[in-house]
C-alpha cells in the first residue's frame, strides 16, 4: 500500500470521539461526509432488503455505536484513519461458532479502492491471529469492492438472487406444512439435509464436516422451521422479520417429500402481513427461482458470497498396509 494511503488497524477508544463530533454535526464518519460515501458495502442474511445508505439506516449514534465498538467477544472492528477523516470502516462478528466469521460492516470512501483491501487485510490478518479459520463476506455482484475482497485473499464461490415480493402472491392453491420449531437435537439431521442438497463444490468452500457446518450458520435474529418426513428432516425454513417485511430461505433434498409449493404457501402464510417479503435464492436452486417469478416475485439484486480460509487443511497421516515383497536369497 502506498506510503500516503491511511494504514488499517483496530478501532481504538482515542476514535470514539471522532465519530461522535461528526454525528453531532450531522456528518457521516467518512472523508467528506457525503451521504453516498456512507454506505455498507457487506451484506448479512437477516438484514437483506433493507436500506443502508444513510445514517437513519443505523438509528443514530447510540446504535452505530453498538455495531463498531467491540462489546464482549463475538465483534471486532477496524478503521482507516488520516489525520481527523476516516477513510474506511469495517466490522466482522462471529458467526455460529468462533472458528467461523463473517463481515457485517464494509465502508469505504470513494477512490479509496486501495484502502479497503488494507481494511479486509488487516481484518483476516487480526482473526487469523485469534484462531478463526474462515471468513465469509457478502457483496453485491457488481459492487466495486468484489476485485478489492479477491486481492484480499477472499474467493468467490456462490452467486445468490434476492426476490421480491410487493402484492399478494396469486396461482398457490395448496395448504401450507405441518412443520415444527427447529431444536437443539436436529444439528446432525440438518447437516445431513445440507449434504443432500447443496452442491459438492459450494460444500467444499462452506463446510466438509459437522463442525465446521456448525460454525458457518448465519446469526441473527429469525424463526427456523424443519419438516420431519419418516424420521429425517427433509426441509428447512429460515424466516426474518424486519420493518415490517419480511425474509425467507428454503433448504430441501426431495421434492415429493417437501413440494416446492407447499412449501412456499408455508413461508408466505407465516409472513402474510408482511410487506415486501423477500426471498434469497442460491443459483443452484432453478427451479425455485422460476416458480417465485410465476407467483409474482421480482429479481432485485444479485449477490456473491466470498469466503477466505485462513487455516489450511492438513492430511493426518494413516497406516497403509505395506504389500508382501518377494524375499532375495543372500546366499
Amino acid at each position: 500500500m502506498p506510503a500516503s494511503s491511511p494504514a488499517a488497524r483496530p478501532l481504538r477508544p482515542t476514535d470514539l470521539p471522532l465519530l461522535a463530533s461528526l454525528w453531532a454535526r450531522g456528518k457521516l464518519p467518512l472523508s467528506g461526509g457525503q451521504a453516498a460515501a456512507f454506505c455498507n458495502e457487506a451484506h448479512i442474511w437477516e438484514r437483506l432488503g433493507l436500506r443502508e445508505h444513510s445514517p437513519s439506516a443505523l438509528g443514530g449514534l447510540e446504535k452505530a455505536f453498538r455495531q463498531w465498538v467491540p462489546i464482549g467477544g463475538g465483534r471486532l472492528t477496524w478503521v482507516a484513519r488520516h489525520g481527523l477523516a476516516l477513510r474506511g470502516l469495517a466490522s466482522a462478528r462471529r458467526r455460529g461458532r468462533p472458528s467461523a466469521w463473517e463481515v457485517d460492516y464494509l465502508s469505504v470512501a470513494s477512490g479509496e479502492e486501495s484502502t479497503g483491501a488494507g481494511l479486509l487485510e488487516e481484518v483476516t490478518r487480526g482473526l487469523g491471529r485469534a484462531g478463526v479459520e474462515k471468513v465469509f463476506i457478502r457483496l453485491e455482484a457488481q459492487n466495486r469492492l468484489l476485485g478489492v475482497a479477491r486481492s484480499a485473499g477472499f474467493f468467490p464461490y456462490l452467486k445468490e438472487q434476492l426476490w421480491r415480493l410487493e402484492q399478494v402472491s396469486q396461482g398457490l392453491d395448496c395448504p401450507p406444512l405441518p412443520m415444527r420449531l427447529r431444536s437443539a437435537a436436529d444439528v446432525l439431521p440438518l447437516f445431513q439435509l445440507y449434504n443432500a442438497s447443496v452442491p459438492a463444490a459450494v460444500r467444499r468452500c462452506e463446510a466438509l464436516n459437522l463442525r465446521e457446518w456448525a460454525a458457518i450458520q448465519e446469526r441473527g435474529r429469525c424463526q427456523q422451521l424443519v419438516l420431519e418426513k419418516d424420521g429425517r428432516l427433509a426441509a428447512w425454513l429460515r424466516l426474518a422479520r424486519h420493518d415490517g417485511g419480511g425474509c425467507f430461505a428454503l433448504l430441501a433434498a426431495r421434492r415429493q417429500d417437501a413440494p416446492l409449493d407447499n412449501l412456499l404457501a408455508t413461508a408466505l402464510n407465516r409472513l402474510h402481513e408482511r410487506r415486501p417479503i423477500f426471498c434469497l435464492v442460491p443459483e443452484y436452486e432453478k427451479a425455485l427461482a422460476a416458480r417465485l417469478a410465476d407467483l409474482g416475485f421480482q429479481p432485485v439484486t444479485e449477490y456473491v458470497l466470498l469466503a477466505n480460509r485462513l487455516v489450511r487443511p492438513i492430511g493426518e497421516a494413516a497406516p497403509v498396509p505395506a504389500g508382501a515383497h518377494q524375499p532375495y536369497p543372500v546366499s
